[in-house]
């Protein structure tokens, strides 16, 4: 049986839907002074946070690539300084999906590998994948294993 292609995977950046409870925080602060004048938060300070959130988002996801091939997995972000991690898939002991009940809604997962590395085990974070089984599945096809974790017994 031929693994699943690594298609929207090769390279890619934190899905937009992993960012919701940042939109919502962005309608508070705007709408909220708009629907409760007597809010302790006055028009011109909710425009300021709502903007501060937005250029968090905007940073975050464009500031963040990953990509998969058949051999490695590579976390690359550039802000505020750059820095890359690249894992070979067979090194890869667990694929960690962890999301709340939001982003299971959203159909979004943090991903967390934990991988063999020279001097220990190395942690790599990638933050809004989108479809993560279908994600963690192309690893696993490619050689990553994977234990089984429970609750917080979490690395």
């Amino acid at each position: 049986m031929a693994p699943t292609p690594i298609g929207e995977y090769a390279e890619f950046r934190p899905a937009w839907q992993s960012f919701g409870v940042w939109y919502f925080g962005i309608f508070i602060f705007l709408a909220g002074p708009q629907i409760n004048a007597e809010t302790w938060i006055s028009p011109a300070l909710g425009q300021l946070l709502a903007s501060l959130i937005a250029a968090y988002v905007a940073i975050t996801r464009f500031t963040r690539m990953y990509r998969v091939d058949a051999d490695t997995l590579e976390v690359e972000r550039t802000f505020p300084s750059h820095v890359k991690q690249e894992v070979k898939i067979g090194d890869i002991t667990l694929v960690d999906l962890r999301r709340g009940i939001s982003q299971r809604l959203l159909g979004v997962a943090h991903v967390h590998v934990f991988a063999k590395g020279p001097e220990g085990e190395v942690e790599l974070r990638l933050s809004g994948v989108p479809r993560p089984e279908r994600f963690k599945r192309v690893l696993v096809e490619r050689g990553a294993s994977d234990q089984r974790v429970y609750g917080a017994f979490r690395g």
